[in-house]
């Protein structure tokens, strides 16, 4: 039987978060996966590492730590960064009195909003591909140089490798939790002895990590997303986004500036208000474009995409984009767990075993906040 000072179960981002913290700290640690690699929702968004926009006070500080983490690891284990900042293009003026709101509160710090009579000027002032925007009908534009982009369906194995081969992070792959007794694990392959246990589930609110968790109860939400080739030559700014993220996400739809546009959205885009869709676009090294998303909430993944979703998403991306022609070349879905009451759960089971899952699709913004949080309040 092996020991180890952190066993942990799961190796998403939450789980590798878990392990790289814990091992900064000195601890001997272990990952256990049930599958050969990490196949959920973390491999399958955008890869998009997002401050801005996060719900305010423990959400945007988690994606604040999380951010230098990933540069920090980047450089190191290798993962290019495919894109830097991010672009809100602000079509109505409700849109533009949000992002004008949200650059007076600490999270705005360092961001810029940019009218319809600056738009000319932006290349001077240094920003690349403005051209690829379409802002005829844009009242602003909003600039955030926080983001930034890795390719997460290469950069997910890139960081279990790192951890691995240059931190010392032991991995059993193809290796299934069956129960957990104390500090004794027990799996399809092996026991394990561990002085603290770390279930990290993902979207698998029904495995190991049920009994503990069905108190709160998570859904899930499937995403539909899309990987469209585009005319030759096209690039991105960074990481784009429009009207429907400023009234989506927490740290832009709280503001009490945000209630007009979320009431005009929902007149005019009913359809986009039913399906969840806010438009979301990130670029690969490729050329080609990662574009989603809409949102869906039940019991259980929702397998099957909608050709009038697609459609829809694909309308708005011209509304935002210089694109004259598209294919579209990967089709797939994206799920992850969600609750109204919180943006991430740590459960508490035992003095030995706790439970970690991102509620809010932040996942690959948050985690290593997230993990900082939960072993400086249990290791101390």
């Amino acid at each position: 039987m092996k020991t180890y000072d952190l066993l942990v179960v799961g190796a998403g981002i939450v789980g590798l978060a878990h392990a790289y913290e814990a091992s900064k700290r000195g601890l001997k640690v272990a990952v256990v996966e049930k599958n050969s690699r990490c196949v959920g929702a973390s491999i399958r968004n955008f890869g998009f590492i997002t401050v801005s926009g996060q719900s305010s006070r423990d959400t945007w500080r988690r994606a604040m730590y999380s951010r230098h983490v990933w540069h920090e690891i980047t450089q190191k284990a290798g993962i290019p960064i495919i894109h830097n900042g991010s672009w809100v293009v602000c079509n109505r003026s409700e849109a533009f009195d949000v992002a004008q709101a949200f650059l007076k509160t600490e999270m705005g710090e360092g961001c810029a909003l940019f009218s319809s009579d600056d738009f000319s000027a932006l290349p001077r002032l240094g920003f690349k591909n403005i051209g690829s925007l379409r802002l005829n009908q844009a009242a602003g534009l909003f600039y955030s140089p926080y983001e930034f982009r890795v390719e997460s369906k290469e950069a997910i194995p890139q960081l279990a490798n790192y951890l691995q081969n240059t931190i010392g992070v032991d991995f059993y792959w193809e290796t299934e939790v069956l129960f957990i007794d104390g500090s004794f694990v027990h799996t399809s392959n092996n026991q394990f002895d561990a002085q603290k246990i770390v279930v990290c589930p993902g979207a698998e609110l029904t495995g190991i990590a049920k009994p503990y968790i069905e108190k709160h109860d998570l859904k899930l939400c499937t995403l539909q997303m899309l990987r469209i080739k585009v005319q030759e030559g096209f690039k991105l700014p960074g990481s784009v986004m429009t009207d429907n993220s400023l009234a989506r996400y927490l740290g832009w739809s709280e503001l009490p500036e945000a209630k007009t546009l979320k009431e005009r959205i929902a007149i005019e885009m009913p359809e986009y208000v039913k399906e969840g869709i806010h438009l979301i676009v990130v670029q690969s090294a490729d050329g080609s474009l990662v574009v989603g998303d809409s949102h869906h909430y039940g019991s259980s993944e929702n397998v099957f995409a909608s050709d009038k979703i697609e459609r829809l998403i694909i309308k708005l991306m011209y509304q935002v984009l210089s694109i004259t022609e598209h294919m579209v070349i990967e089709r797939w879905t994206g799920v992850y767990p969600v609750s109204n009451a919180f943006d991430a759960l740590i459960e508490k089971v035992s003095p030995t075993m706790r439970v970690v899952i991102v509620s809010s699709g932040t996942g690959a913004s948050t985690a290593f906040g997230l993990a900082k949080d939960n072993f400086d309040e249990w290791l101390g």
